[in-house]
Order: structure tokens, then sequence, then C-alpha cells
């Protein structure tokens, strides 16, 4: 059984907990407890609940991709599992500092993001706010990215185009399947903000989605089964965008 900074005993968990879970609320509690203390510092707490929501299902995923190298993290917590174990873990004592990451800040968006948005708004008129809230879903706040792709938007890769094969998890028939795809890769991340950009608002699957693009959220609507397979994207989208105030940055 393990134990927190204070010594007192973990709770366990009953039931799975994250997407694609059962999620009881009272081992929802637990985790979003848990994450709240392991979470990479500085973050936004997670509401303690006990009612699942996206932004718990992107902090397991946060956290997996940082603190356990999970790639691409499951987002999802089953009982005795590795990701249940890390967050329940009690701490190493030590001088050391913790690992110092730049990305899978819970609820905090780096400027240089937060810019590359906005500009992306300025030469492609995308909302910066649908822009940061892709970012956040795609890559778990920056932290998960096919490897040495410098792609957090998820872009799939022309067979002429520079490239890298990962996994990532698709809903395919109503399932949830994991395949191996492969991805654009990025000189930097300035690059995949302008192709993302310059993707959305010229990309004939996009015709439908640019004619509501002055509504942010019929365009996060717009974009489910089109962008993502996930039935649920644009409601996703819409709950990152309200719950962590991105119109601010919509010029």
């Amino acid at each position: 059984m393990s134990t927190d900074e204070v010594g007192s005993v973990a709770p366990p968990i009953f039931t799975s907990v994250g997407l694609d879970a059962v999620n009881g609320p009272g081992d929802v509690f637990v985790i979003q407890s848990l994450l709240n203390k392991r979470l990479p510092k500085p973050h936004t707490e997670v509401p303690v609940t006990g009612n699942m929501d996206p932004g718990t299902i992107l902090a397991i995923k946060a956290f997996q991709a940082v603190m356990m190298n999970m790639n691409p993290p499951t987002g999802h917590v089953a009982p005795g599992s590795p990701t249940y174990y890390a967050l329940a873990a009690r701490p190493l004592v030590t001088k050391e500092k913790p690992p110092q990451t730049r990305y899978g800040h819970v609820g905090i968006v780096p400027p240089d993001v937060i810019e590359a948005a906005k500009l992306s708004q300025r030469r492609f008129g995308i909302p910066a706010s649908i822009t940061l809230a892709q970012w956040i879903v795609e890559s778990a706040w920056g932290s998960a990215m096919p490897p040495d792709s410098n792609n957090p938007f998820g872009i799939k890769a022309l067979d002429n185009q520079p490239a890298v094969e990962s996994e990532t998890r698709e809903v395919i028939d109503g399932k949830v399947v994991t395949i191996i795809a492969k991805f654009r890769r990025f000189a930097n991340l300035s690059e995949a903000f302008e192709l993302h950009g310059k993707l959305l608002s010229t990309g004939s699957p996009y015709r439908s989605a640019m004619q509501v693009v002055a509504n942010p959220e019929a365009f996060a609507d717009a974009l489910t089964g089109v962008y993502a397979t996930d039935p649920q994207y644009g409601t996703t989208l819409k709950w990152v965008m309200e719950n962590y105030k991105l119109r601010q940055h919509d010029s």
C-alpha cells in the first residue's frame, strides 16, 4: 500500500478511471486528488469533484507523458496499473530538485504558444482559442507528441513529407484502436503552427468549418469527424476553451 508526503495511505481505486473507463465517483475523486499532488509544477488545480471531465483526462495524459515517459499516453488509470502506482507512490526524499519540464503544466499555456496561436489568427483567420484548444487536446498540454516531430497537432504526413512513425489511437466503428501512423516532422514548433493554420484555412475537408470561423464553438463542432475521429472531439474542444478561458486570446 502506497503512502503520500505525510505518511497517510493513498486510497486504492476499485474501477478504472479516465478515458474509456468506468469512472465510479469515488475512484475519480481519488485520482483527481492524486493528480493535484503529482502533476508537474506549477499547474492549476484539477477540480476534485468525483465527476469525470475532459480536463481530468488531459491531466492524466500529461502525468503519464511527463512523469512516466508514456508516449502516447492512454488517459486511462486501471486499479493496480503502473499509472495508479506512479500516482500513489510516496515521493523519494532527496536533495535533488525534481526534473524541470517546459510543457505538461496543466492549466498553463506558455507565452510562445499563445503568440504562435495569435499569429495564426492574424495570418489565416483561425481563432486563437481553437488553435490553443487543439494544442492542449492533441498534445496534452504540449507533453505528448510523436517523438522528434515538433508536431503538437497530430498532423499526418503525406508520402513525400518528412515524417516519423508513432502509435496513435483512433475511433473506428465506435471502437478505440491503436495503429501505427506517419506524422509530419517539423523543424520547430513555429513551422507546425503555421502549417496547422494553413491546413484549416485552405484544406478542402475544412471548408464547412471555415464557413463558421467567426464562431469558435461552431468551428469546434465542425472539426468533429473531420480533424479527428473522436465523436466527442468538438465537445472536448469547447470544454477546454470554456474552462481554461481561451477566448480571451482571440483577436
